[in-house]
């Protein structure tokens, strides 16, 4: 893992304390549990749903970076993109393993035991805009990666809305990739300081 990653998510200039967020965090449990926390500091100036949103978009942007070409994770060239106003459901772009147009959502949950429903949790928009603005193939069943602290995707929504074609990093398996991996949490801590 290098520290020449460079980490573009706005949170981490407007995070409340970054510091605080991130000193001495090595579970994905400390992680979550500080973000929630901050969340509500401050509920005027940044809605507690889109700090959470926010913390884990910038959480994933260095996951992403710092797995690139590890195959559980398979993106690389992984960039954030800043819809503003124009929510397409797709939060950052980059290259499959195969060398194809790969997108991926970020979904905060503060339940980890719960199942993202396609309904429920608004995931439909990202399939579309994906296949249809950012060009992954349509037979592509490798490109399409939902990131979230939720237990994972609903197995109606993955198999039967999704047609098994989008992939999931769940909370356990984000917890079995970087708990006590003091050189992940460590090279993040310091990346953005």
């Amino acid at each position: 893992m290098t520290s020449s990653i460079e980490l573009n998510h706005p949170f981490a200039l407007r995070c409340h304390n970054i510091k605080d967020l991130l000193d001495n965090c090595y579970k994905m449990s400390t992680f979550c549990t500080r973000l929630e926390k901050q969340s509500v500091m401050f509920p005027d100036r940044y809605s507690p749903e889109k700090y959470r949103g926010d913390g884990f978009e910038l959480f994933v942007e260095f996951f992403l970076k710092a797995h690139s070409v590890d195959n559980r994770v398979g993106i690389g060239s992984y960039e954030i993109l800043s819809n503003n106003d124009t929510d397409t459901g797709v939060d950052g772009t980059g290259v499959g393993i195969n060398g194809k147009p790969a997108t991926v959502q970020v979904k905060y949950r503060s339940n980890n035991e719960k199942f993202l429903t396609a309904n429920e949790d608004h995931l439909m928009n990202f399939g579309y805009a994906s296949q249809n603005k950012y060009n992954v193939s349509i037979d592509d069943i490798n490109n399409m990666l939902i990131i979230t602290t939720a237990k994972g995707l609903h197995s109606f929504t993955n198999g039967e809305m999704f047609l098994g074609k989008v992939r999931c990093i769940g909370y356990n398996q984000l917890r079995e990739m970087i708990d006590n991996n003091l050189l992940f949490w460590d090279t993040f801590r310091s990346i953005c300081k």
